[in-house]
């Protein structure tokens, strides 16, 4: 059972009001799930309030690799612990190339009526970059909010342009700022209501990539067409980005990564942006994710104390040895 009073002291002071959108469901979900009931049950908090993520099918941009092929009975199962806990679940229904003929997939349309009617909080939505299921979504499912996916930003060349991203929000309930766009801080200061914006802040792609829409494009034919698809061009051009050259990430001013330092996220907190989103993608565990989280929800020692280093590290133990109750 959680603390009778929660014990607000174990948040980040940087920016106590952050909402926190975090990649890994029906990927990472136990681990996910351990995090929001280790912290819920020992201090009566909930940091988690939000994750992002969709099972392997046609629309699916978020990821497409072979681990997110899921059971009906899968997605069910993880579609009700988080509808327990109420944690709202944006699906990454973000495939581009999606067109009138793709509508129909069943997978997509069940997952679509399950988080519709299975919705406590409001807050279940869908991620989109294809026009044909923005208008599928809100004829069919008007239950569910609609998110303006970074690929959509991308695939259009709107980044950069504070008109474009204000067209979004005339139409979307929440609008992705395409990385690059992060730290465009005179493009950001332009944007007048900032609650309906979400920034993605550990992102380590480098930054200005030329070939963002190209690694897009070749998620969206591999969703489409998964053991068929290849894309030749990104093929040809990704070994040459510098996106998996971790010391040109790490030492390069003008190829370095797109994650936000912590001054960067300040900034960005004290002009009034709430909703930040932890990534997952390209990663090989749920290491990194979770370790982000910790980093980024919680605050850290004081000179004379310990205490949230044994915090941690009693959480990740946890999640060595635990599994939630689903």
């Amino acid at each position: 059972m959680p603390t009778t009073q929660p014990n607000t002291s174990v948040l980040n002071p940087l920016w106590p009001d952050a909402e926190w959108d975090v990649s890994g469901a029906f990927a990472n979900d136990r681990e996910l799930l351990l995090f929001h009931d280790f912290f819920f049950q020992v201090f009566g908090i909930r940091p988690l309030r939000l994750v992002h993520g969709a099972p392997l099918c046609l629309w699916n941009s978020g990821r497409v690799v072979p681990r997110l092929m899921c059971t009906a009975e899968q997605i069910r199962d993880a579609g009700n612990a988080y509808t327990r806990r109420n944690i709202a679940v944006d699906l990454t229904f973000s495939n581009h190339l999606l067109g009138e003929e793709h509508l129909g997939d069943e997978t997509g349309n069940a997952i679509l009526k399950f988080f519709e009617r299975n919705n406590p909080t409001g807050g279940n939505g869908v991620i989109m970059a294809s026009e044909a299921l923005y208008n599928h979504v809100k004829k069919n499912f008007p239950g569910l909010k609609t998110v303006s996916s970074i690929i959509k930003v991308s695939v259009e060349h709107g980044r950069g342009k504070a008109d474009y991203y204000r067209r979004l929000a005339e139409r979307f309930d929440k609008v992705m700022i395409h990385p690059d766009d992060a730290w465009n801080f005179d493009m950001l200061e332009q944007l007048e209501d900032k609650s309906r914006y979400e920034i993605l802040v550990n992102e380590y792609c480098v930054r200005g990539c030329k070939i963002r829409h190209l690694h897009y494009r070749s998620l969206s034919k591999a969703a489409i067409n998964f053991f068929g698809a290849r894309d030749e061009e990104f093929e040809k051009l990704f070994p040459n980005n510098g996106c998996s050259d971790i010391r040109q990430l790490l030492t390069s001013p003008d190829r370095g990564t797109t994650a936000l330092s912590l001054d960067e996220i300040r900034r960005l907190y004290d002009m009034g942006f709430r909703k930040f989103k932890v990534q997952g993608r390209g990663m090989a565990n749920v290491g990194g994710p979770l370790f982000d989280l910790l980093r980024l929800c919680l605050r850290e020692d004081t000179p004379d104390d310990n205490f949230m280093h044994r915090v941690k590290l009693q959480f990740l133990e946890a999640v060595a040895t635990l599994n939630p109750q689903v």
